[in-house]
């Protein structure tokens, strides 16, 4: 969802935000993700001041990653909340979106939940056994030392 800072201007506050957004096209570049069912987003935004506007997103899906031990399935839920801050000049060194004249959305959600994706996932129930024991190699030249030990 994107608007220009115009539009903004006209509109009534509080911003209403409530929409989905496909970002599987997106994800198809990160190995770890298999799919992201369609990204539910929702809350409010207002103008701080001139040119300056907070939004507050509550953002909801489900990624599919590869289990790290059974390499089977796994369904991560992600739900979270975020404030986004929005200006045209930062000069509080404040951690602000810096726009020019429009704001997406879109682009913050995706940086969200990539921000969010674990490095691993394990499927519940999943064990690592480790049934192969290897046997323990013993160097000939040394073999009469282990009667010491």
């Amino acid at each position: 969802m994107k608007w220009t800072l115009g539009q903004l201007a006209k509109m009534s506050k509080p911003i209403m935000v409530d929409y989905e957004l496909d970002l599987s096209n997106e994800l198809d570049k990160m190995p770890d993700v298999k799919a992201i069912t369609m990204v539910k987003i929702s809350g409010s935004g207002y103008e701080l001041g001139f040119d300056e506007y907070v939004f507050s997103l509550d953002i909801k899906c489900s990624l599919t990653m590869t289990c790290a031990i059974s390499l089977e399935d796994v369904i991560y839920p992600l739900d979270f909340h975020t404030d986004e801050i929005f200006k045209t000049e930062n000069n509080d060194g404040d951690d602000v979106n810096l726009v020019t004249n429009e704001i997406n959305l879109d682009e913050i959600v995706l940086a969200n939940i990539i921000m969010r994706i674990p490095m691993k996932v394990v499927k519940e129930g999943a064990t690592y056994n480790n049934e192969e024991k290897e046997e323990e190699y013993i160097n000939p030249a040394f073999a009469d030392l282990k009667k010491y030990l």
